[in-house]
């Protein structure tokens, strides 16, 4: 994972920790079960972390795992969290002085679905063949779940087209590089 994407996700869970109350790295991880120095490393931007840790955190601190991933839009995805708002714009200040309000592309979504595509997208993310940067991976999930959310398919169907996408994203990038 690129450094500068690992710290500003590492900031992110950080302040989605405090939000939840926890006033420490140690508290929260004995608390969830977590081996304390994996979570602090996290934390600390030192390790990358995974699409199903980033839904487990996700689900752990209550906040948007479009937000903990990207920065974008409401961190929270039900109303009325006004005092872990202000701890989370507080936090996540040191990363970008404007939080703009106009970012809430991804604020409504299909939790099951992004999962689904980030977990089929894994492999890709830790392929040394795949030329890609992070941050462009990234953006293909999203762009995959924008499309896809969508259709008015089964959701068999919706695994079938973000699974071809995803082969299609790999071969272009392979023959990109040759």
């Amino acid at each position: 994972m690129p450094t500068q994407l690992t710290e500003e996700l590492s900031k992110r869970l950080r302040a989605a920790r405090k939000a939840a109350g926890f006033k420490s790295a140690k508290e929260f991880a004995k608390e969830y079960g977590v081996p304390v120095s994996t979570y602090s490393q996290h934390e600390t931007g030192k390790r990358s972390i995974s699409s199903d840790l980033i839904m487990d955190y996700s689900t752990y601190f209550k906040i948007n795992p479009s937000w903990l991933l990207t920065g974008e839009g409401e961190p929270f995805l039900v109303e009325g969290q006004k005092d872990k708002k202000a701890i989370i714009a507080r936090e996540v200040f040191s990363i970008s002085p404007t939080v703009s309000e106009s970012n809430i592309k991804y604020q409504h979504n299909d939790l099951d679905l992004l999962k689904r595509i980030l977990l089929a997208a894994e492999p890709l993310f830790e392929d040394e063949s795949v030329k890609l940067p992070y941050s462009g991976l990234i953006h293909h999930c999203f762009d995959i779940y924008e499309t896809v959310s969508t259709l008015n398919v089964e959701i068999e169907e919706k695994d079938k087209i973000i699974n071809l996408t995803l082969s299609s994203i790999k071969r272009g990038s392979l023959t990109t590089t040759l």
